[in-house]
């Protein structure tokens, strides 16, 4: 317990660098373009990076901690971002599949940026 409450503030690009390589990860793995080696690659680096990002600052100081509040919290935060997501798939009825790609990306990305600088911010005391 002492260790996690010990465990160092998630640094201040953390919540950026998430929605961002979100976004451009599946921007690119998702549109029409993934026929495209250079469209393919950059959207598995992007993807890398993301999950790379994570996984050093969720162990940060050596602790890995459950995120607070309730199942049904932690359930919802979750949801945020996986709704604005599919909410951008929309896009995709009038724009064809590149809009869909695009909006969910984005609108996605953004959601995640917000839920963790919100759960980073709940985090500290």
């Amino acid at each position: 317990m002492g260790a996690a409450r010990a465990r160092p503030a998630a640094p201040a690009w953390y919540a950026p660098a998430r929605g961002l390589l979100f976004a451009a990860a599946f921007g690119l793995l998702l549109g029409p373009w993934t026929d495209q080696v250079p469209f393919l690659a950059a959207g598995l680096l992007a993807m890398l990076a993301f999950l790379g990002v994570h996984a050093a600052v969720v162990s940060r100081g050596g602790v890995i901690t459950m995120p607070g509040g309730t199942i049904g919290q932690r359930v919802l935060r979750q949801l945020i971002p996986a709704a604005a997501f599919g909410f951008g798939w929309l896009s995709a009825i009038p724009f064809g599949q590149a809009g869909g790609a695009l909006a969910s990306a984005v609108l996605g990305g953004a959601a995640l940026w917000a839920v963790t600088v919100r759960e980073e911010g709940e985090a500290r005391p």
